[in-house]
């Protein structure tokens, strides 16, 4: 008998604590859901500085972000895709989406036929969301702005869409990605108008086209964000 109550007892508070558990996660998702619709964060974005501002933008944002993105006509991860598509013959060659953030980019590239992606962002939150769109093969958290990335395979050609910028993954991030690509794998990212006129940012991707004998194989210039007239380069890079 006495056994018996010890047990209810313990269901009890056991079941106590997943409604506390809930209630937490709960509140912490309305409050993010309240802080995405009411505010934007597009016209911020190309205005923080550090690390951690940039962090912390997008772990609020990423409730909105498919949709404050949508409504301003975001079309490089589309342009990054079909680049892939004219440059990688072999829809089963491994594909990594660099700063998939929600998995925009992660599904133009699905679109194309290819069937092994992966994907990492440095927000946990956005990875979250890209988890849910279930188009990747595994995700991992990773700042791109570390010397060195832990990554456990080679691939045979590296998306970044939207990533590389002076308040974002700074050059260093494309020397990074050369120590896990294929032999004659491509690296294909984007430079917005904000990226291009950066003389001294340029100079540092150059410097690394240069120094390690990469290949461009395609630089189009076009659309990024129409709404807010912002363009940018495409570049296809062959190890």
């Amino acid at each position: 008998m006495r056994k018996n109550l010890l047990q209810g007892r313990e269901n009890y508070f056991q079941n106590l604590s997943y409604i506390l558990i809930y209630k937490i996660i709960s509140i912490e998702i309305t409050k993010d859901f309240k802080i995405t619709n009411s505010k934007k964060f597009l016209n911020q974005v190309y205005k923080y500085k550090t690390d951690s501002e940039t962090k912390d933008l997008y772990d609020q944002w990423y409730l909105s972000y498919d949709q404050e993105l949508a409504n301003n006509n975001y079309i490089t991860p589309k342009r990054c895709s079909e680049a892939l598509d004219r440059h990688l013959s072999n829809k089963n060659g491994v594909i990594l989406d660099l700063g998939c953030g929600t998995g925009l980019s992660g599904k133009e590239i699905i679109l194309k036929g290819f069937n092994q992606v992966d994907g990492t962002d440095f927000s946990e939150k956005m990875l979250y969301k890209a988890k849910l769109k279930k188009i990747y093969r595994n995700l991992f958290l990773l700042d791109l702005n570390n010397n060195v990335f832990n990554l456990e395979n080679n691939y045979d050609a590296i998306i970044a869409a939207g990533v590389i910028s002076p308040n974002h993954a700074r050059p260093k991030a494309l020397k990074s990605c050369l120590k896990h690509m294929k032999p004659n794998g491509l690296i294909i990212f984007s430079l917005n108008d904000h990226a291009y006129n950066d003389i001294g940012f340029m100079k540092e991707i150059d410097s690394i086209i240069d120094n390690f004998k990469l290949k461009i194989l395609e630089k189009e210039y076009g659309e990024h964000l129409s709404k807010i007239h912002l363009k940018s380069w495409i570049y296809v890079l062959k190890k």
